[in-house]
């Protein structure tokens, strides 16, 4: 069943975008009594159509469900180029991130600027909503800021991490980390194409940032979140 998710109005009636209302209608053609998901803020349930022109529905039953990891997943990713940013939001909800802050590091190649960043966000939180519904996820994943890295210090954690490729860390001490994560606020840096300079290394160690490896394997940015983020995901789902 399709899943939208929805925002309440001043006197708490759910209220269905008009782009979800064509989706509705005219993409998946449906007709009057049939059902779709509606999530409002987290809680679920399922409407059923009673009118198409205008669009109205009405609510038949509560669904009580949730999807989420036992903990909150920050990912905070150093802007790579091309259109990788959009592939890695999407599987990051899609793996149960909770929040995604991306970064204007020193090696980003492709950075956003003041003047497009309002119109990159737009484009970003359409990707979430739609890999969101898609995934079923119970909550929606929020992506609200593009930072300089020294601005981490804004993002506290319970535990957080930098992936960095010159570290003595090992995949047996990720290993045994995992376990210690549930119900945790777990911060990961991921950095662009050429990793990680030495002065943002610093950066993070100041603000209680720990090096981890990913493996003896040297990963490309997108698949490096996409590998931690799956790690977290097997860890944190029940």
């Amino acid at each position: 069943m399709q899943r939208y998710f929805a925002t309440l109005d001043n006197n708490k009636n759910i209220v269905i975008s008009p782009d979800d209302i064509f989706h509705i209608t005219k993409v998946m053609r449906m007709n009057l009594g049939e059902n779709f998901e509606v999530n409002v803020d987290g809680d679920l349930k399922i409407a059923e159509i009673t009118s198409l022109k205008p669009f109205d529905f009405k609510v038949i039953k509560e669904i009580n469900e949730n999807h989420e990891l036992n903990g909150y997943v920050r990912l905070l990713y150093c802007l790579p180029k091309g259109e990788k940013t959009d592939l890695v939001i999407q599987k990051a909800v899609e793996l149960g991130c909770s929040e995604i802050v991306l970064i204007n590091s020193e090696r980003s190649i492709a950075k956003i600027t003041r003047e497009n960043k309002a119109k990159k966000l737009i484009r970003f939180n359409k990707i979430i909503k739609e890999a969101s519904e898609q995934s079923k996820r119970s909550k929606l994943c929020t992506l609200e800021n593009v930072i300089n890295f020294d601005e981490i210090i804004n993002y506290p954690a319970d535990y957080s991490y930098i992936a960095y490729e010159n570290t003595n860390f090992t995949s047996n001490d990720l290993i045994k980390i995992l376990p210690t994560l549930k119900g945790k606020t777990i911060n990961i840096i991921i950095g662009a194409e050429g990793g990680i300079s030495k002065k943002e290394l610093e950066i993070a160690k100041n603000a209680n940032y720990q090096e981890i490896s990913l493996g003896k394997r040297i990963l490309r940015s997108e698949t490096a979140c996409i590998f931690i983020l799956s790690i977290l995901s097997l860890y944190l789902d029940n």
